[in-house]
């Protein structure tokens, strides 16, 4: 009993942990199981493209997205707002009906390896983040806000209870934007809407 409690106590450590879920958007209903499972494959490739370029491990797909494992929290925001980003420019360039976007949740926290699969608090939280965010957008945990700022990651927006829809969570939430979808300055989009001099 010792034995096997201090192998698992072994495979007790920190990960970063990024769940990403598959929407589409504009409210199209779900229901042509063709093109749903052609849209949920061609994400996959995407996924699976981007992975070993940022450190990802994948560690189940699971019906509408993936669970993944990174060792630190800059591979993962860059995978992720890399999966972001090419998800729009995907999106400009295909019909209304065909266009998808991704929900993703990140946390840094104890996971345990088990039987090809990966449990614990860091799980539990980078699922609940994804399941808070909104379609095109990324949560992360205040842990992984703070890393990630200090190696130079901005875009960075602090949630408040309002945002969640008051639901409480034991750590801060922040939304990363993709730098291509950061929106302007309020006197940017001010200076759009005035007509300009001939």
């Amino acid at each position: 009993m010792l034995a096997a409690e201090a192998m698992q106590q072994d495979t007790v450590k920190q990960a970063v942990i990024m769940f990403t879920d598959v929407v589409v958007p504009g409210g199209r209903p779900l229901g042509d199981a063709a093109l749903d499972n052609e849209l949920r494959e061609e994400q996959g490739r995407l996924v699976r493209g981007l992975l070993p370029g940022h450190g990802g491990r994948e560690i189940k797909r699971l019906e509408d997205g993936f669970l993944v494992e990174f060792d630190g929290a800059l591979p993962a925001v860059a995978c992720a707002l890399e999966l972001q980003s090419a998800l729009c420019a995907r999106n400009e360039c295909v019909p209304h009906e065909r266009r998808v976007q991704l929900r993703i949740g990140i946390h840094v926290g104890s996971v345990v390896h088990q039987d090809g699969d990966v449990f614990g608090e860091g799980v539990n939280l980078a699922a609940r983040l994804e399941s808070l965010a909104r379609p095109g957008t990324l949560y992360v945990s205040e842990p992984v806000a703070r890393e990630v700022r200090d190696q130079g990651v901005s875009g960075m927006v602090r949630l408040g209870r309002g945002d969640l829809k008051n639901i409480r969570l034991p750590v801060s939430v922040y939304r990363i934007d993709p730098p291509g979808a950061r929106p302007r300055s309020w006197m940017a989009r001010l200076k759009a809407l005035l007509p300009t001099r001939g």
